[in-house]
């Protein structure tokens, strides 16, 4: 019998194996129901940042970026780590709550500034910035996240884990495992039920396009999310591309079976992906859809993931709502303390207890519940 099951071969899952190895847990399986990294994390943009409202996520994201910085020394793989630089606008008249998540930043030791009058013309002229407020992280980025799934899985099989690809996981029970860890994002509450536990994940899809910037424009832009009306965020990609998707947090409102997942965005989709992005990105005017497709989000009441015991022997990690991939390293070193320990002592996990949302103890955010947590 293993002594720890992981369900679930996203990144995730992948990060957890190969932490649960490297805290010495010497009979450790994971089941992946098709290939490695093949499921949602295949469709993550891996955006690399730090602007968040909670001092706990700032400081799991921390980690993950210095692990992505130099995941060849730590993990001996290749993570494709681009430094792009974040921009994050919002209205004026919410330059409050930009500055208070900077202030979260700048408290956990993140390299963040809310920039004043004058000062955007310097990193990014071609943004419309009237009526915006912006605040600039120059250290964030973007993975390739199959690269980085694939490393931790590998650097888990070299020190002695079991990987089992194309082992669909239907009862927790049959794992015989002494403990399971459940990190299969939307699948994950079907497989909890059998344990009598519900938790509050929807299977939310969303919609991401490749937009080909026209001739002439220039050096690629940061990364940019902006909380307007626009609702838009885009992450620059080589050979002229952003990759363009929505902050709106409607989206999750109707849900989809993550086995039928639509494969690209509507028409409706990109027009009005296009319109918003030229609105803010004048000079993207004459550029072109080159692909798109569509991903699916495990989102929980206030989009913050639920990472603990459940039930005897069964722990989740799951509902990250769009924003996990960042958080995997410190989510993987979390929970094999949670396995070899009964508890994290690299991090207070109290804040994302899976119980919180039947006390109704909800995360609270600065700009509402969305994909930015």
């Amino acid at each position: 019998m293993p002594e720890v099951a992981v369900v679930g071969g996203g990144v995730m899952g992948a990060s957890i194996a190969y932490h649960l190895a490297a805290a010495g847990v010497d009979d450790v399986v994971l089941h992946e129901r098709g290939a490695i990294g093949s499921g949602p994390t295949s469709r993550s943009t891996a955006v690399v940042r730090l602007h968040y409202s909670q001092p706990l996520v700032v400081r799991m994201a921390a980690h993950g970026l210095r692990v992505f910085a130099s995941f060849r020394e730590t993990v001996g793989a290749v993570s494709g780590f681009t430094r792009t630089g974040l921009l994050v606008a919002a209205p004026e008249s919410e330059r409050a709550a930009l500055e208070r998540n900077v202030a979260v930043g700048r408290g956990e030791g993140a390299t963040t500034e809310l920039l004043p009058a004058g000062a955007l013309v310097e990193i990014e002229p071609r943004l419309a910035a009237e009526g915006l407020a912006f605040a600039f992280e120059p250290e964030a980025g973007y993975c390739d996240p199959y690269l980085v799934t694939a490393g931790f899985a590998e650097a888990a099989r070299r020190a002695g884990v079991r990987i089992e690809e194309g082992s669909p996981v239907k009862s927790l029970s049959a794992l015989d495992a002494g403990i399971v860890v459940v990190a299969a994002g939307p699948w994950t509450p079907a497989l909890l039920a059998q344990v009598g536990y519900e938790l509050p994940v929807r299977a939310a899809p969303t919609e991401i396009g490749r937009y080909r910037l026209p001739g002439g424009f220039g050096s690629l832009p940061p990364t940019v999310a902006d909380f307007s009306a626009r609702q838009l965020y885009f992450v620059p990609k080589p050979d002229g591309v952003l990759e363009v998707g929505t902050l709106d947090p409607e989206h999750a409102e109707r849900t989809v079976d993550p086995d039928e997942c639509p494969e690209g965005a509507s028409r409706e989709t990109l027009a009005a992906f296009g319109d918003a992005l030229v609105s803010l990105l004048p000079a993207a005017a004459g550029g072109h859809w080159r692909g798109s497709w569509s991903a699916v989000y495990d989102v929980t009441p206030d989009w913050h993931p639920a990472i603990g015991h459940v039930a005897e022997g069964v722990i989740v990690a799951a509902g990250f709502s769009g924003h996990g991939f960042k958080l995997a390293p410190a989510v993987g070193a979390a929970v094999a303390e949670l396995v070899r320990d009964g508890r994290s002592t690299s991090y207070d996990l109290g804040l994302l207890d899976p119980g919180r949302f039947a006390r109704g103890d909800l995360v609270a955010t600065t700009y509402g519940y969305s994909v930015l947590g």
